[in-house]
């Protein structure tokens, strides 16, 4: 797939100087690994905040004096046997 973006001159530049000084073969290689790399780093920290909401959850219902028959779990889950 072919994507054209236009760049400021300065970035530009960066990513040529980074060309030249060996770094990257070509300005696509070095856009395509920026581009993985903002997405995983996105992704992760999307995970990590679903992980400590998780966390949040667990925590409260530790501290709940509500329990929960298993039917209820899973009626609440939408898993039907």
């Amino acid at each position: 797939m072919v994507v054209s973006v236009d760049l400021p001159e300065g970035l530009e530049k960066e990513i040529d100087d980074e060309v030249v000084k060996g770094r990257y073969k070509s300005k696509s290689e070095l856009i395509r690994d920026a581009v993985r790399r903002l997405l995983e780093e996105r992704n992760r920290v999307e995970h990590k905040k679903l992980s400590v909401k998780a966390q949040e959850n667990i925590e409260a219902a530790r501290k709940s004096d509500r329990e929960y028959s298993a039917e209820e779990v899973r009626e609440a889950l939408g898993i039907n046997e």
